[in-house]
């Protein structure tokens, strides 16, 4: 019986297909997948050599959403410096930090998600999305590209908001802690963000293979394994 190859993850291995140029899909996945199996997973173990192979999936991605990420990223720890600054809301009475902490993150995560409630904040990271779903796109002339990096940038942004807004106002955290089932409602309140990035990713997609002719397009740096 010929025991099967070892195999990295999945998840992996497919965000890799989706971040490369059909050309460079053979050459760049079967160089990182024959090491995987060759040296890395005999040398490393299962954990180890999966991690390795999802920190050489995950350089291809960052190049990729680099600038718009710090952009996203940096806008949101001004929000998170505005919007949780203590002091910033109303008085709450004494004891009752827990209950700020919930309110102040309930609407942080609607200020944040939602493009129609507070335009002149959202609107902006979603131009920010819009751009990181462009910028993928050209460069590797893939419309699914563009929805990959402008959804990974708007989660880069809504973790560092929170991050931040922890920060700001640490009764933050004690307030999740006293309340487990907000950790459900950042979930929910995960994919107003996450699928404004998904939707401008595609339609900067759409824009971005119609503007750049198809031989203009860019070609991802040759990753070093």
């Amino acid at each position: 019986m010929i025991r099967d190859e070892p195999i990295p993850p999945r998840w992996a291995e497919g965000l890799l297909l989706l971040l490369l140029k059909p050309a460079d899909r053979e050459s760049i996945s079967g160089d990182l997948l024959e090491e995987y199996r060759a040296a890395r997973r005999p040398a490393l173990g299962a954990l180890r050599a999966n991690a390795w192979y999802i920190k050489h999936v995950l350089s291809v991605l960052w190049p990729l959403i680099r600038p718009c990420a710090f952009a996203v990223a940096a806008h949101a720890i001004l929000l998170a410096l505005t919007v949780f600054r203590p002091g910033h809301h109303a008085p709450h009475p004494a004891g009752d930090t827990n209950h700020s902490a919930l309110t102040l993150t309930l609407v942080g995560a609607l200020w944040y998600g939602s493009l129609a409630p507070a335009p002149l904040v959202s609107l902006l990271d979603g131009l920010i999305y819009f751009l990181a779903g462009y910028r993928g796109t050209r460069r590797t002339r893939l419309a699914r590209t563009g929805i990959l990096t402008a959804a990974a940038t708007s989660i880069v942004g809504f973790v560092v908001l929170f991050a931040a807004a922890a920060a700001v106002t640490p009764g933050l955290v004690a307030g999740t802690i006293g309340h487990p089932f907000i950790v459900i409602i950042l979930a929910v309140y995960l994919s107003f963000p996450l699928g404004y990035g998904a939707l401008l990713g595609a339609v900067a997609g759409v824009v971005a293979k119609w503007i750049v002719p198809r031989d203009r397009g860019f070609r991802l740096p040759h990753a070093e394994f």
